[in-house]
Order: structure tokens, then C-alpha cells, then sequence
């Protein structure tokens, strides 16, 4: 792998409109960064110029013997997400993801979305990033979104959807995988 500054990256989108895909679990799954993924996912459209944030949030507790030392550190709660902003409002994938398809009708060029509490079905994620040639993929296996924000209406800009997803662990504890493919370097 890259060393000193070619080993440092930059997350930009694969192409503006396909960084963040997403679909059904049954999709196949990415093996690296670099392979073409499976044309079954569904582009996630311009996300805001932020990007994408995936946080680790951890809390761990130190255990203490007799007399006040450290004896060990156990961990009590973990959690993975990734915020971001949807800037397609009037992309029906999008508004079905946010949704559920069950809340958005499309027909004839029209879109209806009822706003209802009822959360949307997980799905897989995939976030595609390029850096010159170096190619980043990080892929959520099982993950919920959930809206964490206003939908804002005004003429001086336009409207977004703030969204979380959240990482659920497969069998083995993996919540994400991240990928790093760059061709550039040989073993």
C-alpha cells in the first residue's frame, strides 16, 4: 500500500450522481473497491456538498481493582453511522427510500408521498469514492436510514433530506467493510 503522501485520500463521489447506492440485501455484495458493482443497486443521486460522515460512537468503561487501578477496559455500547443530505427531493427512488415504497406513488410523471411514522425496510449501502486512481468503497450490509432533520422550503436554496443510516452487525459483529484499491502499487 501507499505511504507518505500518496497514502493520503480524498472521498470524492465515483461520478457526481453515483457516490451513495443502495438496494435490497440480495444484491451481490462488493469484494473490493474497484470491481463494477452489480447493476441491480440504485444511485442515491447528488448528495450535499458535505459528503457523507460515517461516525464511530463507543463507550467504554474501565474496571478497577481494590486501590483504584485500571484492570481492564470493557466496552458497553458501539455503534457506526453515516450522515448525509439528499439533494434529488424529487428523485422517486430517493423519496421510496426515505419513505418506504409503500408511501410513494409515481404515475404519469407524478409523484405522491404520504408522510407517515412508519419506518422504511433496511437496506445495503454502498458509498463509491475515487481519489485520482485510487478507489475507496465502503459497504453497509444491513443498515436503517432514518430522517434526522428539517425539510427546509425557500427560494434561496433548495430543498434537502437530511438522513442517517445506521450499520447493523452481521453474524461475525461486521457492521461496514471498507475497501482501498489502489492500482498504482504493486506488492
Amino acid at each position: 500500500m501507499a505511504t507518505g503522501t500518496a497514502a493520503i485520500l480524498t472521498g470524492s463521489p465515483v461520478t457526481a450522481t453515483g457516490g451513495l447506492l443502495f438496494g435490497d440485501s440480495d444484491i451481490a455484495a462488493p469484494t473490493d473497491a474497484a470491481t463494477a458493482l452489480d447493476p441491480a443497486w440504485v444511485k442515491g443521486g447528488y448528495i450535499g456538498e458535505d459528503g457523507v460522515t460515517r461516525t464511530t460512537d463507543a463507550s467504554d468503561e474501565k474496571i478497577r481493582a481494590w486501590g483504584g487501578d485500571v484492570v481492564k477496559v470493557v466496552r458497553t455500547e458501539h455503534s457506526i453511522t453515516y450522515t448525509f443530505q439528499f439533494l434529488e427531493s424529487a428523485n422517486a427512488d430517493v423519496l421510496k427510500l426515505i419513505h418506504g415504497e409503500d408511501n410513494v406513488t409515481v404515475t404519469a410523471g407524478k409523484v405522491k408521498v404520504n408522510q407517515t411514522s412508519k419506518m422504511p425496510p433496511r437496506k445495503a449501502f454502498v458509498l463509491d469514492m475515487l481519489d485520482s486512481e485510487t478507489h475507496l468503497r465502503e459497504f453497509i450490509a444491513d443498515g436503517q436510514l432514518t430522517t434526522s432533520g428539517d425539510v427546509t422550503f425557500v427560494h434561496s436554496d433548495v430543498i434537502r433530506y437530511e438522513v442517517t443510516i445506521e450499520a447493523f452487525p452481521d453474524a461475525n459483529g461486521v457492521k461496514a467493510v471498507s475497501f482501498i484499491d489502489d492500482p498504482v502499487v504493486t506488492p
